[in-house]
């Protein structure tokens, strides 16, 4: 099953993202998001898929059976796709009555976990981005040898490049020997010979031991900070993954707003807890924000980082409190995903094609 084959099948799709909630700028793309209803020959041989999507994954259409699981579990993205408003609304077909129009039968006391959830993730890509923008991590790599540490016989410790240029040593002359009951610790001999391995090598992330003639006495002690080196790789990798990656335009906008957040992250964490109180309180979701302007400015990076976290802080109070006293089931009706998609299924059952317009 292919993403064309499976456009045939489509009984259901919408436009998606940021032009489904009216916060979309000349620069954003057009997400769809829909559903398609596979015949049993796809269903009970090779090459049935759940989801397909295109190449750059803008439009994603869901088999019916995945995206009812999906609705069942108050998925943000699946029940703001039932509740597009329907001048979004790309493609309807009448097979699909039994779903659209029981739609608010979905809607339970889960959405605080689901959405709540949702918008708290949108928190931590922010304070990522605040993170990456703050601590850039240089192009070029450390080695072990920045995270080596040498101190004298009577404790005096500094960086081991350091301890290196001031008695002008190359760490090539170096010979160590793991001390006993010692962690990461060693004992730190030097031959102008070379007849030691030195202290570390290209391409790996462990000190060199080398073999210490008897009777020789160490000049001074290193420590190796293992632990430290590897959290440092971690960070970088997570780094130069996230320049390579990241959106280039999305980028120049956080960085000269000068805010430290990703605005787009935190726009859609507000967004978020707004939609999930409305939720509660009125027993219905409404995508296209009343609040365009102010959400937008958000994503310019004209409300202050602080100010934002206060909101939020605020907001979470206020969905919490409206959800103990919402009205919503604490889950969806047993049976209902079901009946439907046994209803569904058998009105369309034969030649599939026929159904579609």
């Amino acid at each position: 099953m292919t993403f064309e084959e499976a456009k045939k099948y489509v009984v259901y799709s919408t436009i998606a993202g940021s032009k489904a909630y009216n916060l979309d700028l000349p620069t954003s793309d057009t997400d769809i998001r829909g559903i398609y209803l596979l015949p049993n020959e796809y269903l009970l041989g090779k090459g049935y898929k759940d989801q397909v999507s295109d190449r750059t994954n803008d439009t994603v259409y869901y088999d019916l059976n995945r995206f009812v699981s999906l609705l069942e579990k108050n998925n943000p993205n699946i029940i703001e796709n039932l509740f597009t408003d329907k001048s979004k609304i790309l493609t309807y077909n009448d097979i699909i009555d039994p779903l659209y129009l029981n739609r608010h039968k979905f809607l339970t006391k889960q959405i605080r976990f689901t959405f709540g959830g949702y918008a708290i993730s949108q928190i931590k890509k922010a304070r990522g981005l605040n993170k990456k923008i703050v601590n850039p991590v240089p192009k070029t790599k450390k080695t072990p040898l920045d995270f080596c540490y040498i101190f004298d016989t009577v404790g005096y410790m500094m960086k081991a490049r350091q301890w290196l240029r001031k008695n002008e040593i190359k760490q090539e002359c170096i010979g160590l020997s793991e001390m006993p009951n010692g962690v990461q610790l060693y004992k730190v001999f030097y031959d102008w010979n070379g007849r030691f391995r030195g202290i570390t090598s290209r391409g790996s992330d462990e000190v060199r031991h080398s073999e210490i003639p008897k009777g020789w006495n160490p000049e001074a002690f290193l420590f190796y900070n293992k632990d430290g080196y590897s959290s440092y790789c971690k960070d970088y990798k997570e780094y130069w993954e996230w320049v390579n990656k990241r959106n280039p335009v999305r980028y120049q906008d956080n960085v000269s707003h000068n805010q430290g957040y990703d605005g787009k992250n935190m726009m859609h964490c507000l967004r978020m807890l707004d939609m999930a109180i409305e939720i509660a309180e009125t027993g219905n979701v409404t995508l296209i924000r009343p609040n365009r302007d102010w959400l937008l400015s958000v994503r310019r990076g004209a409300v202050s980082y602080d100010e934002i976290m206060g909101l939020i802080e605020e907001k979470r109070e206020k969905m919490d409190s409206a959800f103990d006293k919402s009205d919503l089931p604490d889950k969806v009706e047993e049976g209902l995903a079901h009946d439907i998609l046994i209803e569904i299924r058998s009105y369309s059952s034969g030649d599939l094609t026929s159904n579609f317009n």
